[in-house]
């Protein structure tokens, strides 16, 4: 079936299902550059419409930059630059938005309620570190699927993710000390290891994730006592571990007397919920759960199940050192959310979206390309003769933001040529998936030696 009667088929304003077609056609690769369009008359005609419904539809194909009119030669589909003008960032990973009118009722009603049974000033002065006892309370709602029960007296609540980890490294580590990681991790902790003066040292993993005997070889060779994990949809692999392995790791921690964080944001995105590693050893572990990558990065919120009361001393000390205290605000917000349950409908709607477009990604792109697409992200591997740098060069040329894998790099790993491809960013699934089949081109692409040089 054309484009043309495609457009016929769908619903809506016929203008629209005119430029809609086109532009999913152009999508699938169906419509390439240089195609010339028929004349608005003559399509106009083979419709059976006005010809100034043809003309309002060619006005909004130039308007998103679809099509090009070149004078009398007619209307052409336009080239990648000009068809594809606006950038897509598939560099940061973040969960779709929820609907956006929900989300602003959820946000006016929380407020509301906060403000209600709150005395503002009392929102507007310094607060102790940590959380109160009503955001401690509303954590624990929060980790008891994933941890189980929940200690109050462990639990820390945190301004944020990258606030958390940045306050467990001050607390538990010296300068110059080296944290255990995988060869490939958060951008996040490379930044915050870097400026606090610490080593990474990775180890070796294999296709179920960090081995067990490699930890305990690096821990006793380089004296290590930290480990940094990222077990489920992990950032940037996307690989989940399995249940055996993160027994065999909690064992390791245990009998090493290792202190692991668990970063677990995505836990939520995996479908199969897997036990953490902190519910297995929770004397050995830092759990650190995160808002940003479940409902929204605006909610900035972290909870940090600690290994005893003492370390969450430890940690609360830390961060007051470094921002004092969360916003009250923000923070009574989120307890609002998720007391009252709110929080809890907003991300049944993210983790909806985000599964299709993780379908999408697992669908779309192609095998030679795709390790894994699972989360927020899919982790893709570089073919042969690209490299990750000259692919990402390629992708900007194209209006697409992608991340190499040197951006995820532990000093002295290995290097991996692939990338990242976050999904969330997109403004729409159409969108997405324009993008991931002009990243499939890429592969193909008759540009790629000049890129290359």
């Amino acid at each position: 079936m054309s484009w043309i009667e495609n457009a016929l088929a769908a619903n809506g304003p016929l203008y629209l299902r005119i430029v809609n077609s086109i532009e999913r056609t152009m999508s699938r690769g169906e419509l390439v550059p240089g195609h010339r369009l028929p004349s608005q008359r003559a399509l106009a005609k083979q419709l059976g419409i006005d010809l100034t419904t043809v003309t309002r539809a060619f006005d909004e194909a130039r308007r998103r930059g679809l099509i090009e009119a070149r004078g009398p030669q007619g209307s052409f589909i336009a080239p990648p630059k000009a068809a594809f003008g606006q950038p897509v960032d598939l560099s940061m990973n973040v969960p779709p938005v929820p609907d956006a009118v929900a989300l602003n009722d959820v946000l006016r009603r929380g407020a509301a309620a906060v403000l209600a049974r709150s005395n503002a000033p009392n929102l507007m002065t310094y607060h102790l570190t940590g959380g109160s006892s009503t955001d401690r309370h509303a954590a624990t709602a929060w980790l008891q699927p994933m941890l189980g029960k929940v200690d109050e007296t462990r639990l820390v609540v945190a301004e944020g993710a990258q606030f958390a980890l940045t306050s467990i490294l001050i607390s538990q580590t010296r300068e110059g000390e080296a944290i255990l990681c995988d060869p490939l991790v958060y951008p996040g902790l490379l930044q915050v290891t870097g400026s606090l003066g610490r080593r990474l040292l990775p180890v070796a993993g294999d296709e179920h994730g960090m081995c067990p005997d490699a930890l305990e070889r690096q821990a006793k060779q380089h004296a290590a006592r930290v480990v940094y994990l990222n077990p489920t949809c992990n950032n940037p692999t996307a690989l989940t571990l399995p249940p055996q392995r993160r027994a065999d790791l909690a064992r390791v921690l245990q009998r090493a007397q290792l202190i692991g964080i668990e970063d677990d944001p995505y836990w939520h995105h995996n479908a199969g919920k897997p036990t953490p590693i902190a519910a297995i050893a929770p004397e050995c572990v830092f759990y650190v759960s995160t808002l940003s990558k479940a409902i929204s990065p605006g909610l900035r919120t972290a909870f940090v199940q600690c290994p005893s009361t003492a370390h969450a001393e430890e940690l609360a000390a830390a961060l007051r050192s470094i921002c004092l205290m969360g916003h009250p605000l923000v923070m009574a917000l989120v307890s609002q959310l998720l007391l009252d349950g709110s929080a809890h409908a907003l991300l049944k709607q993210v983790l909806a979206e985000a599964s299709e477009r993780a379908a999408l990604a697992a669908h779309l792109l192609a095998p030679s390309l795709k390790a894994r697409a699972t989360g927020l992200h899919a982790w893709c591997t570089v073919p042969a003769p690209w490299t990750d740098d000259t692919f990402v060069r390629a992708a900007q040329l194209q209006g697409l933001a992608i991340s190499p894998s040197s951006a995820f790099r532990a000093q002295r790993a290995e290097c991996h040529n692939g990338f990242r491809l976050s999904l969330g960013q997109a403004a729409n699934r159409r969108q997405l998936e324009s993008a991931l089949r002009r990243i499939n081109q890429l592969v193909i692409s008759p540009d790629m030696p000049l890129v290359q040089r």
